[in-house]
């Protein structure tokens, strides 16, 4: 028989002979060590250098000195058995590291995936956060899922970290989650303290949040009649207005803003919101009106200008057209940005 002609039934019976039976290629025709064993059955006379050389490197020393016929098979059977016995327990040493290997890169690639909903929940891309700004900003953003209040230095920390975006790590998703997690803490602190700046700041919160009905059901449970000070009457009802402007409830909304002006005319935040809402209604002259007594008393003419752009961002064909050409026209300098809306 030549080493072409024995089938793999064969060759693994010349494996267990040769204390090879681990070794997969030993078995599989074709393989170099099987085509050794072969050889060295068949055709012991010669083993070409070739073969010595891979043997070596193989660190099969016995199968090198029995092919050299340096010792006897029985000799051989010792050695073989003992290298055997080394190379399982080795085999096992590398099974027990990969098993481990792989249960780490699993905890590993589960602890990325978690981590990357977590930042997917609050639209930030893992891949464009610097690798310095992790885990700060899980920690930050643990906080907040597990409805936590975040302290002011983290959000200066969200929206300055990642230079060259406007606004940070601090998206629109976690802004939100934010004003959420404050709403719900300030509403809680009402209902324990009855206190109306409680409700007055979680309302506030509640806005920023699109949770407007929220704070609507809340300020209405506050009876006005019972509290003293002006100045509290007026904010609860400027902030009342904000809350029926977001709920396009736009008479509630002027009322309130008007009875807040009448009780703090020198405040600027009822002219705020008086100016707001008759822009919204298409009440432009009434509304500039509105914002220039808001910035007499106090406002930043870019407080109004923001105001001013959120208001035309929002608002739709034509309403979004007649907005463009009056401030346009009003002044074509302040609202040059309006310019390219124009039809």
């Amino acid at each position: 028989m030549t080493v072409e002609k024995m089938n793999q039934n064969q060759l693994k019976e010349l494996a267990v002979k040769y204390c090879i039976e681990d070794l997969t290629d030993s078995s599989r025709p074709g393989t170099f060590l099987a085509n050794v064993i072969c050889r060295i059955e068949l055709a012991p006379d010669f083993i070409p250098e070739i073969t010595k050389e891979c043997l070596e490197k193989a660190k099969l020393k016995a199968l090198l000195k029995y092919a050299c016929k340096q010792i006897s098979f029985a000799e051989y059977l010792n050695i073989a058995r003992s290298e055997q016995k080394e190379r399982d327990k080795q085999a096992a040493i590398n099974a027990e590291r990969n098993r481990k290997r792989k249960t780490l890169n699993a905890e590993r690639n589960r602890k990325i995936e978690t981590l990357n909903k977590l930042f997917q929940n609050y639209d930030l891309d893992a891949f464009l956060i610097n690798h310095g700004d992790i885990q700060k900003l899980k920690k930050i953003i643990g906080k907040a899922n597990q409805d936590l209040r975040l302290n002011q230095n983290e959000i200066a920390w969200l929206m300055i970290a990642r230079k060259g975006n406007y606004y940070g790590y601090y998206t629109q998703n976690l802004r939100e989650k934010y004003h959420k997690n404050e709403a719900d803490f300030f509403s809680t602190e009402f209902k324990k303290t009855k206190n109306p700046w409680d409700a007055i700041n979680a309302s506030s919160h509640f806005r920023k949040c699109h949770h407007s009905k929220n704070a609507d059901t809340l300020l209405t449970s506050i009876d006005a009649t019972n509290l003293k000070s002006k100045k509290i009457k007026s904010a609860l009802k400027t902030t009342f207005g904000g809350v029926k402007r977001d709920l396009k409830k736009f008479e509630d909304a002027l009322s309130f803003g008007n009875k807040a002006h009448i009780l703090t005319p020198n405040d600027f935040r009822p002219c705020t919101l008086l100016g707001a809402v008759n822009i919204e209604i298409g009440n432009y002259g009434e509304g500039q009106s509105w914002y220039a007594k808001a910035i007499k008393r106090g406002a930043t003419e870019k407080s109004i200008d923001d105001d001013l752009r959120s208001i035309f961002m929002r608002s739709k064909e034509p309403e979004r057209n007649n907005l463009a050409e009056f401030l346009y026209k009003n002044d074509p300098k302040r609202y040059r940005w309006v310019k390219k809306w124009l039809k």
